[in-house]
């Protein structure tokens, strides 16, 4: 019982750490980001992979033909909303403004719509001086979660069914905006980002539990961490495959490949991405220059079908930001 009392205290002491700490980091960096703005470099196509790991797509890298040399650099954010908060800011507005944004991650229709900068944890102070720019900024901006598409109607299959999108959907999106001539297009797939869904959505297989929260079952002991990586790597792969279906659907001399933060998958015993901790890790992602020609294999729908009933709050909370 002594135990378990002074594990509770000490976990208590860390959290107040943490949480001082995140208050004092958002007060520097919302004014000062560190590390390096995507705007900053010459690409005509921006593909952005979500929580991916240099390492891991150096693992996989031999399996496609696009990936060469993979470098890297220092993200300005270690969570998605600090991402978005410090890469489209007011110094880049005439770059943004060139810029057709297509997004599966909700935290950009919260930060660039909604204009959400509370940080995802309590912090006992706020002195902040963000200055991102909102959606009226871009030449064109597409939230694909508010859209029709596959696996709305998973239920029992899924539990975090709403949350879930087929990386191909995503590629559809660009597509279409590629072939609208935008002067400059990011593309944010969700994967390799938890859930695991390359069962689901290759092999029609029911999401299980521990796909759907890898890093509680590896911390129970119900999976490996081996077990961990090659799921993780997996729903990397699921992406990678997409992406190569872009790159022969659009014209573009320079596409980058990075991701917005990198992801801790045991690294002092965490698992994820948090606010402000400048780990390796989590801050160092890929940086892979490559190029895109249209082949006309894909011919999507020009224009999406929007619902109605988009809470993204709720979609926040259905993938653990809140």
């Amino acid at each position: 019982m002594s135990t378990a009392i002074r594990q509770r205290d000490t976990e208590k002491l860390l959290e107040g750490i943490y949480s001082v700490y995140a208050a004092g980091w958002q007060a520097v960096t919302s004014r000062h980001p560190l590390g390096t703005n995507v705007y900053d470099a010459e690409w005509d196509v921006l593909i952005v992979l979500d929580a991916c790991r240099v390492d891991a797509l150096r693992e996989v890298a031999d399996e496609y033909d696009f990936l060469g040399d993979i470098d890297s650099i220092w993200s300005v954010g270690s969570n998605s909303q600090e991402w978005y908060l410090n890469t489209f800011t007011g110094q880049y507005a005439e770059a943004i403004a060139k810029t057709a944004l297509i997004t599966s991650n909700p935290n950009a229709e919260a930060v660039l719509k909604h204009g959400d900068t509370d940080p995802r944890i309590p912090i006992p102070f706020s002195w902040t001086d963000w200055s991102h720019v909102s959606e009226e900024a871009f030449a064109h901006i597409e939230y694909t979660r508010q859209h029709e598409r596959p696996f709305d109607d998973l239920g029992d299959d899924a539990p975090t069914f709403d949350a879930i999108q087929d990386p191909n959907y995503i590629t559809d999106r660009a597509i279409a905006a590629g072939r609208n001539d935008y002067e400059k297009i990011i593309v944010h797939y969700f994967q390799p980002h938890r859930p695991f869904v390359d069962g689901l959505i290759r092999q029609n297989q029911p999401l299980s539990v521990t796909e759907e929260s890898p890093y509680r079952a590896v911390q129970a002991g119900e999976i490996t961490k081996s077990d961990l990586w090659a799921a993780y790597l997996d729903n990397l792969r699921l992406a990678l495959g997409s992406i190569e279906i872009l790159l022969e659907n659009i014209d573009a001399e320079d596409v980058i490949i990075t991701s917005d933060h990198g992801e801790l998958l045991g690294e002092f015993g965490q698992y994820g991405h948090f606010f402000g901790l400048p780990h390796p890790d989590l801050k160092r992602v890929p940086w892979v220059r490559t190029s895109a020609n249209d082949q006309r294999t894909r011919n999507p729908k020009s224009n999406p079908s929007i619902r109605e009933d988009v809470d993204v709050t709720e979609q926040l909370e259905s993938l653990g930001y809140l």
